[in-house]
């Protein structure tokens, strides 16, 4: 029985971290959507682990969201600046045009 319950919570405590790699791999390849659908279910996952075994299992999901926000951050920042750039273009486009 002991080894049964151990070999369940194994399981559960690699889908999780499995879940948590995944959603790291997202964020590096930008698949935001897909990282939505894993923190469901992990969020789920997590209340299936019994809460006196929570800790060190939150404490790296705390730290892998971490990593996920601050490429979130990056890639926002990203963003910011190429929108940036192409309404400078479209502004410079317009001003050619009207000085024609």
């Amino acid at each position: 029985m002991v080894a049964s319950r151990a070999a369940v919570q194994h399981r559960r405590d690699s889908n999780i971290s499995k879940m948590l790699a995944d959603m790291e791999a997202c964020a590096t390849s930008g698949e935001w959507e897909k990282i939505e659908e894993l923190a469901v279910k992990l969020e789920a996952a997590m209340l299936e682990v019994p809460e006196a075994d929570r800790r060190e299992l939150l404490q790296a999901a705390q730290r892998s969201m971490e990593r996920v926000q601050t490429i979130a951050r990056g890639a926002r920042n990203d963003l910011a600046r190429k929108l940036s750039s192409i309404r400078r273009g479209k502004d410079a486009t317009r001003a050619y045009a009207a000085a024609d």
